[in-house]
């Protein structure tokens, strides 16, 4: 018994303190502590965990179940390639700029019409805002991988509906892409169609007039080497000359956009910029998200500073592109120009060495035949730029697969409510336990004694069941009547080491009167008292309990006597102490009781009678138990725990605060007693550790009984 002899450890200013600083925040949340608070809190946590997993699991199958349709669409690879290039992206962030369209507003507000969930509102109509919320809720957009398929899923509790959704929002953004590129295409076709009609005109004029007088001068000849050559440069002079009035127009039309401060979309669309169109679908972007943002926070909140900052960056980027795209049409035209007076030289100088046959009707004929051609060659150019031109705006998005009426919902999903269920039910449990135990004040075993309260745990007294207690007598079912008649349990051998420690705690003198109190009441202390006295009767000891506990009288319940003599009398003098003792029917103990007649206002503790009663009683007895009040209740108990040799404290399980242990300890040493250590009453066995007196889960071979 390494306790016998141990002393309360002290503060500097006298207070006890624990032996070990309190448990902070870390070791509470170790592996240890943790497999701790689950033994200690199994209940709470089992409780708590299985309510949370049944609403939770409750919660998720009634609800309504959703179902989910997908369509797919595929960009272009060549266009999204070229478009990457010309833009300086890379084919993800081309294919994102196309799903953050795709999430824009307008597009909802098109889906809406084409639901007809449109609202008449006065003279017109159009869908609401929370009508197009409630469709982009409903609408999920993703990358499939690194492909340049995107998935349209929408989510109904209608599988119809979800179906129907998923195909008209593919359907209207197809629609809204060939409008956008058709837009921006008109405009650059205009000038190629006038400039069309006018070459074919030319054209029909000089294959005419060619076809006219090879038939008036009946000529049919082929052409020289040198007159094919002459025919080609003018050919190519021709073509020069196109090349310089399309560069000078492409120039002019963009300085006049620029001038006109023209929409941004105008101008991509008039020269099919996808650099243009990338930055423009990204300050969209950032449009919706500043005026989100500003609708939420203040003008200076970080979110909306960083939002209005990357407008500004793209802002920046955008007359950059401008700058360059006219620098670019400027140097176009510069060369187009040189082209055109190098080849217009080398012509004259062509034409020089066939001015002399210039004047015969076959150079006469092939003049007119070159010119046909070259005004022929000139128009196929201009055709085909035109067919480029009408081609680009078709949409570089098309419908790879339209979304089936799905057959199975997609939500609750059987598997995934499980595994929420019980994650979440293992996460309230765990968090109950936890803060049950962070809250929890009060001790569970020897060990919280011995760190939290300052004093040794002198014994751990284990609880007895239920079922235990149930097996007994009826008129044996409390503690000391199962001391007796099972004198081979755990509670009985606690007991048993509890009155060792007792007795054996001072080896330079013999404690005999034990003073046994506790810091509030119902904590056992009477209980204790009359079991440790039968235990020390049943091992040969002469004991004796003194009731001193005035206004309960526990012990008359019981060992059930009634009396009309006690303590009080005896103090009085009424009757000497040894008529009003009364033998334990269950054991050799003797019990001094308070008679049924009442409580006394006197100090009776106090006086001489109290002390020479004690001196009788040490001189008669081997070992005399004082049941006393709880000391932080009941004044008088302090002048009792001085005239005792040592003070045991008695404390519940799971019950006794660790301040008010600490307190009555405190109050004890003030009142001149000496505090032998804490026995631990009402002890669960998984509450018990390695430093409670006995350790049941390892010990129950040595019990025939709990």
């Amino acid at each position: 018994m390494n306790m016998m002899n141990k002393e309360p450890l002290s503060s500097p200013s006298g207070s006890p303190t624990g032996a070990y600083a309190p448990r902070g925040l870390a070791e509470m949340l170790g592996i240890t502590a943790l497999m701790t608070m689950l033994r200690r809190r199994m209940v709470l946590v089992a409780i708590v965990g299985f309510s949370a997993a049944l609403a939770t699991l409750t919660f998720t199958l009634i609800r309504t179940p959703t179902f989910s349709a997908t369509s797919l669409m595929i960009l272009s690879p060549r266009q999204a390639g070229d478009a990457a290039v010309a833009g300086g992206l890379n084919s993800s962030s081309l294919v994102n700029s196309e799903i953050e369209l795709l999430r824009s507003p307008a597009l909802m507000n098109e889906l809406a019409i084409a639901l007809g969930l449109q609202e008449s509102s006065g003279a017109s109509i159009a869908p609401s805002a929370a009508t197009a919320d409630s469709l982009a809720n409903a609408i999920a957009i993703e990358q499939r991988a690194d492909t340049y398929v995107i998935e349209i899923t929408a989510n109904s509790t209608d599988p119809n509906r979800a179906a129907l959704i998923a195909n008209t929002y593919a359907d209207v953004y197809i629609a809204s892409q060939m409008n956008a590129h058709l837009d921006g295409a008109q405009q650059a076709n205009s000038w190629l169609s006038r400039r069309l009609a006018e070459l074919r005109e030319d054209v029909q004029e000089k294959e005419s007039a060619a076809e006219q007088f090879r038939a008036e001068s009946g000529l049919n000849v082929d052409q020289s080497a040198g007159q094919q050559a002459f025919g080609n440069l003018q050919a190519q002079v021709a073509q020069a000359q196109a090349d310089v009035q399309e560069a000078e127009a492409r120039n002019r039309r963009l300085q006049e956009l620029r001038a006109a401060n023209a929409p941004l979309e105008t101008i991509a669309g008039a020269f099919n910029s996808e650099a243009l169109n990338a930055l423009r679908t990204r300050d969209t972007d950032n449009a919706r998200r500043q005026t989100d943002l500003e609708s939420r926070y203040l003008p200076n909140h970080p979110a909306v500073q960083t939002v209005r900052a990357e407008r500004q960056d793209i802002d920046t980027q955008i007359r950059r592109e401008l700058q360059r795209m006219s620098a670019s049409f400027a140097d176009s035209v510069t060369s187009a120009r040189a082209r055109l007076q190098s080849l217009q030289h080398s012509l004259g100088s062509s034409a020089g060495e066939i001015s002399s046959s210039a004047s015969t009707p076959s150079a006469r004929l092939s003049e007119l035949e070159r010119e046909a051609a070259a005004s022929r060659e000139v128009y196929d150019s201009y055709l085909e730029r035109y067919q480029d031109v009408a081609d680009q705006g078709l949409s570089n998005a098309r419908l790879l697969s339209y979304a089936a009426v799905p057959s199975a919902p997609s939500s609750p999903n059987l598997r995934t409510a499980l595994l929420m269920t019980l994650l979440i039910g293992l996460g309230l449990g765990l968090g109950a336990g936890m803060i049950a135990e962070l809250s929890d004040q009060s001790v569970k075993n020897a060990e919280d004694i011995d760190s939290k309260v300052g004093y040794p745990s002198v014994a751990s007294i284990p609880t007895i069941s239920k079922r235990m207690m149930s097996q007994m007598p009826p008129a044996e079912r409390h503690p000391s009547g199962y001391l007796v008649g099972r004198p081979m349990s755990a509670f009985t051998e606690a007991l048993r080491v509890l009155r060792t420690v007792i007795v054996y705690s001072k080896l330079d003198f013999s404690v005999k009167v034990v003073a046994i109190t506790s810091a509030l009441p119902d904590e056992g202390k009477t209980t204790i008292s009359m079991c440790l006295a039968r235990v020390a009767a049943m091992s040969g000891q002469r004991v004796i309990v003194v009731d001193c506990d005035l206004r309960k009288q526990s012990i008359n319940d019981v060992i059930d006597i009634e009396t009309d003599v006690g303590i009080l009398q005896v103090l009085a003098g009424e009757a000497p102490w040894r008529s009003a003792i009364i033998r334990d029917p269950n054991s050799d103990a003797h019990v001094l009781p308070v008679a049924s007649s009442g409580f006394t206002p006197r100090d009776v503790f106090g006086s001489d009678a109290m002390g020479r009663l004690i001196s009788d009683l040490r001189a008669h007895y081997e070992l005399v138990i004082l049941d006393c009040a709880p000391i932080l209740a009941v004044a008088e108990t302090r002048i009792l725990v001085s005239q005792a040799d040592t003070t045991l404290l008695v404390a519940r399980a799971g019950r006794t605060a660790v301040g008010a242990l600490r307190s009555a300890g405190m109050q004890t040493e003030a009142a001149g007693g000496k505090v032998l250590g804490v026995a631990l009453n009402y002890v669960l066995p998984r509450w018990q550790s390695y430093a409670d007196s006995l350790y049941l889960d390892q010990s129950k071979s040595y019990y025939s009984v709990s």
